[in-house]
C-alpha cells in the first residue's frame, strides 16, 4: 500500500471550514484509493473505516464539533463500510471452477503438470516418459489436484492404475518460458494429436494408402488425411474426428495403429481425445458412452519426452511401505503438489526416493507457484 504522504489524501467532507479527511489531524492513515490496485482496495477501505470510527469516539470530546459535524462523520463511518462490503463482493473469475477449468484447458500459457508412472523398485527414474521408447507423455493439469487428494482417488481421475509391488512416481513440472520449447505442451485432444503425428514423423519416407502391419505409417496417414474445419453442426466436426481416430485403431485393442499410439504416444484404448481423461478408466476395461462423456472431468496434456531437467519438473519416487496388518499404506495418502514440489529437488538429475508419502499443512503460498519458492513459507510435515 502506498505510505502517508504518498498521492493526493482521500477528502471524504468539508463542513464549515473543518476538513475531515484521510490524513488529517484526528484521523491518521495516509492511503490513497486512487493509486492503489484494485486488489488493495478492500484493505485499504477497512483501515480508513477504523480510523473514522475512532476519529468519531473523539469527536465527542472535540469542543469545535458541533452535533452537525458528528452526524457526518457518523455517515461516513457508515459510508465506509459500505464501501467495504462492495469492494470484497467483487467476483474473481479466476479463482471459480469455471475460471480453473478455462485455465486449466488453454495451452498456450497454461505450465504447471503433474504426472503418476509405475516402476519396478530401484529404477532411476531421468526423463517424463520412457527414454528412447515414448515421443509424448501424458500429463494432468496440477489445478485439479488441489488440495491435496489420496492416491487411490488420483489414480481413479487420472486413468491410471495400480499394480502392487512397484514404486510410485509422481512428477510436478513447471516449464520456464525456454523449457516450454523442450515440451511442447498440448491438449490431449484428437486434432492436436493427428497434428503432433505429422510434426513427429514428416519425413519418414511413409506413403499413403499405409502398410497395414506398420502401425507409425497407419498412423501417419490417418493424421495426414484429416483436416479440422468449422462445423455449423458440433458433432459433425466431432464425428470426423473420431472417424480418423478409429482408422489407426481399427476397432481393435491390439492393432498395429493401436500398438503405435500406445508405445509413441501413451494413448491407450480408452482415450477419447476430447482433451479430458475419462476417470476410471485405467480399472475398467470397456465403459458406454454415457458413462465415458460423463467421467470426462480432468484435462490432460501430451508434453514431449525429455528430461526433467528440461521439462522443469520436480519428482517423488516413493517405494512400497506399511506394516504387517497393511503391506501398502500408500493407497490412502496424499498427493499434494506442493509436497512433491519441495520434496522433489532432483538427485543427479533424477527423481528423488523417499520413504513415505506426506503433506504440507501450510496458509503460505503455494511453492510451485510464482510467488513462492522451494523452500516455502510457514508449514508442517503430515506423513
Amino acid at each position: 500500500m502506498p505510505e502517508k504522504g504518498v498521492g493526493q489524501a482521500v477528502k471524504l467532507a468539508e463542513i464549515d471550514g473543518l476538513e475531515i479527511a484521510a490524513g488529517g489531524a484526528d484521523v491518521t492513515v495516509g492511503y490513497t484509493i486512487a493509486q492503489t490496485g484494485a486488489e488493495n482496495r478492500p484493505k485499504i477501505v477497512d483501515g480508513l473505516e477504523l480510523a473514522f470510527t475512532r476519529a468519531l469516539r473523539r469527536a465527542g470530546r472535540n469542543p469545535h464539533m458541533n452535533p452537525r459535524h458528528i452526524r457526518i462523520l457518523a455517515a461516513t463511518v457508515l459510508a465506509m463500510g459500505g464501501l467495504a462490503s462492495s469492494a470484497i463482493a467483487a467476483p474473481n473469475y479466476m479463482k471459480t471452477p469455471a475460471g480453473i477449468s478455462d485455465t486449466s484447458r488453454d495451452a498456450s500459457s497454461y505450465g504447471d503438470f503433474m504426472r503418476a508412472i509405475w516402476v519396478q523398485s530401484g529404477t532411476q527414474v531421468s526423463y517424463v516418459g520412457r527414454q528412447n521408447v515414448n515421443l509424448r507423455v501424458f500429463f494432468t493439469a496440477t489445478s485439479f489436484i488441489k488440495p491435496a487428494i489420496t492416491v487411490d482417488q488420483y489414480l481413479t481421475l487420472v486413468g491410471n492404475y495400480y499394480p502392487s509391488g512397484q514404486d510410485l512416481v509422481l512428477m510436478r513440472c513447471r516449464p520456464s518460458a525456454d523449457q516450454r520449447q523442450n515440451v511442447n505442451p498440448i491438449l490431449a485432444t484428437w486434432p492436436n494429436v493427428f497434428s503432433a503425428i505429422v510434426s513427429d514423423f514428416q519425413g519418414s519416407g511413409f506413403s499413403c494408402p499405409p502398410n497395414p502391419a506398420d502401425g507409425n505409417n497407419v498412423m501417419y496417414c490417418a493424421a495426414v488425411a484429416y483436416q479440422d474445419a468449422q462445423q455449423a453442426v458440433f458433432v459433425t466436426g466431432l464425428s470426423a474426428a473420431l472417424t480418423s481416430a478409429t482408422q489407426i485403431f481399427q476397432n481393435s485393442t491390439s492393432s498395429a495403429g493401436a500398438k503405435a499410439l500406445k508405445t509413441d504416444y501413451g494413448i491407450y484404448p480408452e482415450f477419447t481425445g476430447l482433451g479430458y481423461v475419462a476417470s476410471g478408466s485405467g480399472f475398467v476395461n470397456t465403459m458406454s458412452t454415457a458413462q465415458i462423456l460423463r467421467e470426462s472431468v480432468v484435462p490432460e496434456y501430451l508434453l514431449e519426452n525429455v528430461t526433467l531437467v528440461d521439462a522443469g519438473c520436480r519428482c517423488i519416487q516413493v517405494p512400497q511401505y506399511g506394516n504387517t496388518k497393511n503391506p501398502d499404506l500408500r493407497h490412502t495418502k496424499p498427493v499434494d503438489p506442493n509436497y512433491i514440489w519441495q520434496k522433489g529437488k532432483l538427485q543427479s538429475g533424477a527423481c528423488h526416493v523417499i520413504k513415505k508419502l506426506g503433506t504440507m499443512m501450510s496458509t503460505a503460498a503455494d511453492p510451485g507457484s510464482s510467488s513462492g519458492d522451494a523452500s516455502g513459507g510457514d508449514s508442517a510435515e503430515t506423513p
